[in-house]
């Protein structure tokens, strides 16, 4: 048997010294891809069903509003419990708690497909896949920050950010490709293989870790951001279509509203708070939080509006467009390990502020695009703003992590996956709604010419108007490419409310990032007011 190669010594002293073993320092590229596997378990569940809808409604006789909470209620359950899952995994073992999480990933994953009879047994079995995905994904995260080196961090985390920013469309990608082969089933068995991979490979591989200091989980705390997050989420999630006449929505936002006060309020006062409200006031942290936020909620707004052109407005079939999304993503995967290098050369600002302007760049040509845009529009435009995200996010990940004291990597981890997810929900009701209504706007014309039974379809949707003009002749086929007209018509606009988007938070970073910052690496400190020291000694010298 061939003997491993040394490490470097001042490597190995330098793990040492942080209080990494020997044993996971010389196996830690093998902990970090059995973390990204596991990753990506939780991540394809985001957006593996979408394409499955139309079977599982026929399957299920579900009704328009069973098939919306087939899909929200995972993100709704994953988004709300995320605080409280890497606060336990903290507290109680990383390892032990993303086990548990990945079991009741496969279970739930499998009662689906073999077990479930009816509507609302398959809406439970997504609200426990929620459950299994946020036991999961923060843990990664925060193995990866007390499984690597300080000096070695900031890579790890590049590729993580690389792994989380492709997952969700790399889900649909491959239920895309399933779904032409099988049926629905396939849509949850992926996940399952997923998890059965990653259970066995993780008992082996990766090493348990835990908050050296015990910290004590704020129980209340927990419950108070659950709820709250909860309540904004499906607020976020139900007025677009809604509005605020929906009284349980607005229950769900009064809710959502007292519960973040009363988590604040007693985060102020708590003597082991579930977040330590002190680390906004450190700007590494707090731009972090606004630049993850506000990427997100452009980038996942822009999808929303991608894959009904795909295949309303370019003709493409359900498995053409989840491939179609590959090479886009390319740019995340290839350059994102290479950024902290690139911070390390030109510093944090001149890293983030020129990936923002190229984000709001992508967008810009997206704008552009005719009524029927070909794909090497698509992809000039989305690789760019893929790039640009690469050069946002893992700065943005790598400033949330190393502000947070290492033994409580969880509520970094837990900060910074909560702030993806609610950039992205927003991103998809706010831009989506956008398009939506301006849609509306914009075919009203066409639409009140014809009669009263196709015009509310065709105000409706425009796969609807596509739908009800399929069979018209020369007179649908107009009515048709008006349809789309309008629609991209719409879909430009919101483009440009994201270019906007991008640029604003390009001139908060530029001015609000501190000057001169080259490197991610520091090792956190050990308590949250020794976290803001550097962050407080440097805004004094500027």
């Amino acid at each position: 048997m061939s003997k491993q190669p040394a490490a470097p010594a001042s490597s190995l002293d330098d793990a040492l010294a942080e209080g990494i073993s020997e044993r996971t320092y010389r196996r830690r590229w093998a902990i970090l891809a059995t973390l990204c596997f596991a990753l990506m378990t939780a991540m394809i569940a985001n957006m593996s069903l979408n394409l499955a809808l139309p079977d599982l409604a026929v399957e299920f006789e579900l009704t328009q509003l069973q098939m919306t909470w087939v899909v929200e209620a995972f993100a709704l359950v994953f988004a709300s419990l995320l605080f409280v899952a890497a606060a336990i995994a903290d507290r109680y073992g990383r390892k032990r708690t993303m086990m548990v999480g990945l079991a009741i990933f496969v279970i739930a994953s499998l009662y689906a497909p073999f077990l479930a009879q009816t509507g609302g047994e398959l809406i439970a079995s997504r609200a426990f896949m929620g459950i299994g995905g946020a036991l999961v994904m923060p843990t990664t995260l925060s193995l990866v920050n007390v499984v690597f080196p300080s000096k070695e961090r900031p890579k790890a985390i590049a590729i993580w950010s690389a792994v989380a920013g492709v997952g969700m469309m790399l889900g649909s990608v491959l239920t895309g490709v399933l779904l032409h082969f099988f049926d629905w089933h396939a849509a949850f068995l992926l996940g399952a293989v997923f998890g059965l991979v990653a259970l066995p490979v993780t008992a082996r591989i990766v090493p348990e870790s835990v908050d050296e200091k015990r910290t004590p989980v704020d129980w209340l705390g927990g419950a108070l951001i659950t709820v709250a997050l909860a309540g904004i989420v499906y607020t976020i999630m139900e007025v677009p279509s809604h509005g605020w006449d929906d009284a349980l929505t607005v229950v769900a936002a009064v809710a959502g509203g007292v519960s973040l006060a009363l988590f604040l309020a007693w985060q102020a006062r708590a003597r082991f708070p579930m977040i330590d409200l002190a680390l906004f006031r450190s700007s590494r942290f707090s731009l972090s939080v606004v630049s993850v936020t506000l990427t997100f909620f452009a980038m996942m707004g822009a999808f929303f509006g991608m894959t009904q052109i795909f295949q309303l407005v370019m003709g493409y079939s359900a498995l053409t467009t989840s491939v179609a999304f590959i090479p886009s993503m390319l740019p995340m995967m290839i350059v994102g390990p290479m950024i902290p290098k690139l911070v390390e050369k030109v510093g944090t600002r001149w890293t983030v502020v020129p990936g923002l302007v190229i984000i709001a760049g992508g967008f810009l040509l997206m704008t552009t695009w005719p009524t029927v845009p070909s794909y090497w529009d698509f992809l000039i435009a989305m690789s760019t703003v893929t790039l640009g995200m690469a050069m946002v996010m893992t700065p943005a990940t790598n400033m949330m992590m190393s502000s947070v004291p290492r033994n409580r990597s969880g509520m970094g981890s837990a900060m910074n996956d909560t702030t993806r997810e609610l950039g992205a929900s927003l991103g998809v009701a706010v831009l989506g709604s956008m398009i939506a209504n301006a849609y509306t706007s914009n075919i009203a014309p066409v639409a009140e010419q014809l009669p009263a039974e196709v015009s509310g379809v065709v105000q409706d949707s425009l796969a609807g108007a596509i739908a009800v003009t399929a069979e018209m002749g020369d007179a649908g086929a107009a009515i048709a490419e008006a349809a789309r007209t309008a629609f991209m018509d719409a879909n430009q606009h919101s483009m440009l409310i994201s270019a906007i988007i991008a640029g604003v938070t390009a001139v908060i970073m530029l001015i609000a990032l501190p000057r001169g910052e080259r490197s991610l690496s520091a090792e956190p400190a050990e308590d949250a007011d020794a976290a803001l020291e550097p962050e407080l000694a440097g805004d004094a010298t500027a």
